[in-house]
C-alpha cells in the first residue's frame, strides 16, 4: 500500500443523510452502535462492490449482504445482526435514498378494481414519519399476569426469511410429486417447520413475565421458566403475545400511503412493500 496522500481523496463519497433510529440507540453498548450524541447516524451512498454484494442472492438470504452493507455504508453501526430489525429495515432504506436519490417507487393494488397502481414514495418523509420504539412493552395476558416483550433482534429475522424461503420451496415442490400420500406428507412438513420457526421468536421475544402489582409482584426472568409457560399456558394468552409481538416489530417506517387508481380513478390507501431488500436487487 502506498504512503503517498491519494490525489483522489476529494473525490471520496461523503454521507447523504443523517438519520434516527426507531429505537432511539436504546438497546445498544458500542459494540454493536456507537450512537453519537446528535441522535442521528451518518449514512453514506454504496460504493460498487457495495452494489455488487446485494446482488448475490445466497449473501442476502444468510444476512451477509445486508450486514457488510450497512458496515459500509453507516460505520456507527459494529454489529448489525445484534441490532434490532425495525432499526435495519429504517437504515436499509436510507442506504437506498443516499445511493439512488429521495424518491422511491412503490406499488399498491386498488380494492375497487384489483388494479395494481405505482407512486412515488419519498425516503426522507418515511424516516421523517417513523414511529419510536419503547425500551419494552408490557401487557395484561390474564387477570394479574403481565407479559413484557421486546422486538426482534436482526439475526432472528434472518432465522425467519430462511425458513419461509425453504417453505416456499418446499412448496413449490409439491407439483412434481404425483402421490397424494407423499405430496401431504411434505406439506405437513414445511407447515411444521414454520409453525415452529415462528413460535421460537414468540419464546426469544418475551422477556419476562410478571405475577401480581406493587411490591408483592414476583417478576420471572428464567428463560427455561419462560418456556416451559408458553409451553403450557392457554392458547388464548399465546394468540395475545404472538398479536402485540407481531404490532411490536411494525413499528418504524409507515407502511401505508394513499394511490390514486389509473383504472378507475378512485383514490385508496393501501400498504406499501418497503421491503429494502427487493429495491436493491431490483436497482
Amino acid at each position: 500500500m502506498s504512503n503517498t496522500p491519494n490525489p483522489l481523496s476529494e473525490y471520496f463519497r461523503s454521507p447523504k443523510l443523517y438519520v434516527k433510529l426507531p429505537t432511539g440507540g436504546k438497546f445498544y453498548n458500542k459494540d454493536v452502535v456507537e450512537y453519537p450524541d446528535t441522535g442521528e447516524l451518518p449514512v453514506f451512498p454504496m460504493t460498487a462492490k457495495d452494489e455488487l454484494i446485494m446482488k448475490n442472492p445466497d449473501a442476502l438470504l444468510n444476512g451477509e449482504a445486508v450486514s457488510n452493507l450497512i458496515k459500509s455504508c453507516v460505520p456507527n453501526v459494529k454489529d448489525v445482526r445484534k441490532m434490532i430489525s425495525n432499526d435495519v429495515d429504517v437504515l436499509l432504506v436510507a442506504i437506498q435514498g443516499a445511493t439512488a436519490g429521495d424518491d422511491i417507487e412503490v406499488a399498491g393494488q386498488c380494492p375497487e378494481c384489483g388494479e395494481t397502481n405505482t407512486a412515488i414514495a419519498s425516503v426522507e418523509g418515511a424516516i421523517e414519519t417513523m414511529a419510536v420504539l419503547e425500551e419494552a412493552y408490557k401487557f395484561e395476558v390474564q387477570k394479574n399476569l403481565f407479559v413484557e416483550i421486546k422486538p426482534f433482534e436482526y439475526a432472528n429475522t434472518i432465522k425467519a426469511g430462511i425458513a419461509s424461503f425453504q417453505s416456499t420451496r418446499s412448496l413449490q415442490a409439491l407439483a412434481e410429486i404425483q402421490d397424494d400420500l407423499d405430496r401431504l406428507r411434505l406439506f405437513n412438513e414445511s407447515f411444521n417447520k414454520m409453525a415452529n420457526m415462528n413460535y421460537e421468536l414468540i419464546v426469544d421475544a418475551v422477556h419476562t413475565v410478571t405475577i401480581g402489582k406493587g411490591p408483592e409482584k414476583q417478576v420471572i426472568t428464567d428463560r427455561d421458566h419462560i418456556r416451559e409457560f408458553l409451553d403450557n399456558c392457554e392458547g388464548s394468552i399465546g394468540t395475545k403475545i404472538e398479536t402485540e409481538v407481531a404490532n411490536v416489530n411494525k413499528i418504524g417506517l409507515q407502511k401505508t400511503m394513499m394511490f390514486e387508481c389509473d383504472k378507475c380513478e378512485k383514490e385508496y390507501e393501501s400498504q406499501v412493500a418497503f421491503d429494502p431488500v427487493n429495491f436493491f436487487t431490483a436497482s
